[in-house]
């Protein structure tokens, strides 16, 4: 009996601290102050046409931005679905917000492969970049996003990617001034990205 009283407290204290976490994750995101990165200003990397394009010069007064991988097998192509989500929701507010999925498995990840990962989500309007390891690390860093190689026999290639799954706006003056879980809803993303078009 004391066991059972025990884990119904560690269970009701866990989710009390998830909760209250949640909510300092979100008056954080909702008050985050821009951070400048300037290695998207400066960084180029290279699209689906296997041609060479600076960050900084994507059009969009928004960019929607994503580090995965297209073997992924759930977080990326969710997290794909929402950011198109997101600007079909927002209209014709839409044009203004380029979603970029960068690829944080260059191994793997051509730009004529993800050429045709791409097409698996909807609309047009998203942007598939990837380039050299140091280059897309560096990249990583100045989000604050991480991306490791781990072993995993059973898989193509032999390996999986564990990475952070965030979505990060990015404004025309190449900060980033707001943050979102990966797995946030389309509906969501949108209804947070308009306070800034």
């Amino acid at each position: 009996m004391k066991e059972k009283i025990l884990f119904v407290f560690v269970l009701i204290f866990g989710i009390g601290l998830g909760f209250f976490g949640w909510k300092e994750w979100r008056s954080k995101s909702n008050s985050q102050e821009p951070v400048f990165v300037s290695e998207w200003s400066t960084s180029s990397l290279k699209d689906t046409n296997n041609q060479e394009i600076v960050l900084g010069k994507i059009p969009g007064k928004l960019k929607l931005v994503y580090f995965g991988f297209s073997h992924c097998p759930d977080m990326c192509p969710r997290a794909l679905l929402d950011m198109s989500a997101a600007v079909q929701e927002l209209g014709s507010l839409g044009k203004d917000l380029t979603p970029i999925f960068i690829s944080v498995d260059p191994e793997r990840d051509s730009p004529e492969l993800l050429s045709k990962y791409i097409k698996q989500f909807p609309g047009k309007r998203l942007i598939a970049l990837t380039g050299d390891k140091s280059r897309l690390d560096s990249l990583q860093s100045a989000f604050g996003a991480i991306s490791k190689k781990v072993s995993a026999p059973q898989l193509e290639g032999g390996y999986t990617v564990d990475h952070t799954v965030f979505l990060y706006v990015v404004d025309e003056q190449n900060r980033i001034i707001a943050t979102y879980p990966g797995n946030t809803d389309g509906k969501i993303l949108a209804k947070e990205i308009r306070r800034f078009l």
